[in-house]
């Protein structure tokens, strides 16, 4: 396992992660993208999440 995989796995799962117990990640249209490159987006918009660095869109 690399590690953005670990990485992503404790943030997600974790005893001082997020405490997620089922999640489902959809990769959108885009299909040509190894899970090394979609784990290392996952740790991003986590990484975001985690120091408050996004905008609340209200529809």
């Amino acid at each position: 396992m690399t590690g953005q995989m670990i990485l992503a796995q404790n943030r997600l799962f974790g005893t001082d992660g997020l405490d997620v117990s089922d999640i489902k990640l959809f990769p959108g249209s885009e299909r040509d993208v190894s899970s090394e490159q979609f784990v290392s987006e996952l740790n991003k918009v986590l990484a975001q999440l985690e120091a408050g660095d996004y905008d609340v869109v209200d529809e």
